[in-house]
């Protein structure tokens, strides 16, 4: 009792109220939706997303592609194996270098060994041709015959040390008779241990004179002519030759 009673046309305007109220809560919660956290609308953003995409892709395009993870390793492992190769390279550098040293360190010694060997065989090729020299004159003196009694001739190739022969003693020798000269003559006679009697007249005369002053070990060539051997006989040297003997003296009697 006390309160005011409301009419029916009150109650018609709350119910269009309340209807108002809730299409409008629809539409403001739809629109809500639409938006992101910065007030845009879903389409804007999305304009703007496909706008910025676009964008991208037209940098991207036009500028190249930063370098992966695999390019880089394969870059240093690129540096990594050029340094090898010049480290290598410098080596191989040096010891050729090295080698090159050693060769022309190894040529001079060669060559100071060949100066010095030439050096040696200059000397000794000197000092035999003044051995031969000396040789020569020595050969030229000691090739000398000397001349004895009845046109004898003797040399000595070897004088003795021993006893001196005598007249009328007994001596030992060993003997070659050649014909035209001592080396290359035809051997007329030989003998390895011829004894005689010196002076009595058992051999020929040119073997008396021939004798005469050598030693026991002594060896001698004579030379004797017709008038000391044989004359005009012909023992295989030919008639009148001159006779060609190397003695070697064996023994004297005391």
């Amino acid at each position: 009792m006390g309160r005011r009673r409301r009419n029916h046309s009150d109650d018609d305007d709350d119910a269009l109220e309340r209807e108002w109220l809730k299409k409008r809560q629809k539409s403001t919660a739809k629109e809500d939706g639409n938006r992101d956290d910065d007030g845009r609308s879903k389409d804007e953003t999305s304009n703007q997303t496909d706008k910025g995409a676009a964008h991208h892709n037209s940098e991207t395009a036009a500028s190249p592609a930063p370098a992966t993870k695999k390019d880089d390793t394969n870059s240093d492992a690129d540096k990594i194996e050029r340094l090898r190769l010049k480290k290598q390279l410098k080596k191989q550098r040096q010891k050729e270098k090295k080698a090159e040293a050693a060769k022309q360190a190894d040529e001079a010694r060669q060559k100071k060994e060949k100066e010095k060997l030439q050096l040696q065989k200059m000397k000794k090729e000197q000092a035999t041709k003044k051995n031969e020299k000396k040789k020569f004159s020595d050969t030229k003196q000691t090739n000398e015959f000397k001349s004895l009694r009845k046109g004898v001739k003797y040399l000595d190739l070897k004088v003795g040390n021993g006893p001196v022969v005598q007249h009328r003693k007994k001596i030992r020798v060993e003997y070659t008779l050649r014909a035209k000269n001592h080396t290359t003559g035809k051997i007329i006679d030989a003998s390895k241990n011829f004894g005689f009697r010196l002076g009595k007249v058992e051999v020929i005369e040119g073997y008396d004179i021939g004798l005469e002053g050598m030693r026991v070990g002594g060896i001698r060539r004579l030379i004797v002519p017709k008038q000391a051997g044989y004359h005009n006989d012909d023992i295989g040297a030919g008639r009148g030759a001159d006779l060609y003997f190397e003695i070697e003296l064996l023994y004297v009697a005391p």
